[in-house]
């Protein structure tokens, strides 16, 4: 499942960026240019606030549910959700969850296969 997280990943931060770039060819880094049309029309205004929302729930997310399980490495996702969005973002965090959860799993097989006690916290 890791490596289609990460696929996912990729595809969410190609995917928004495709069209970024043909904001950016028209009109450069305008920022005010941007909000207007961010905030143009009623449906505009539904897909900004739901990325708003949705990343700082990510945020959220990410930051909460990394730190219980002990990951190392949050920063990328914390990244990948500011500069690109949710669809970046959440796809990284889980593949990292996945790489972090395989490990406790390596970890505690080795601590049964040499006859050790195997802790697993969650």
């Amino acid at each position: 499942m890791g490596y289609f997280y990460l696929g996912l990943a990729f595809l969410g931060a190609v995917a928004p960026y495709s069209f970024m770039g043909q904001f950016l060819l028209t009109h450069g880094l305008n920022f005010a240019e941007f909000k207007a049309q961010l905030w143009a029309s009623p449906i505009s205004s539904f897909v900004g606030a739901a990325f708003l929302i949705s990343s700082l729930v990510n945020l959220f997310f990410v930051i909460g549910e990394g730190r219980r399980l002990k990951m190392k490495g949050l920063w990328l996702p914390v990244l990948a959700t500011v500069a690109v969005g949710v669809s970046c973002g959440l796809p990284l965090f889980l593949y990292l969850r996945d790489l972090a959860q395989a490990r406790q799993q390596e970890r505690a097989a080795a601590a049964e296969a040499a006859g050790l006690p195997a802790v697993i916290k969650r």
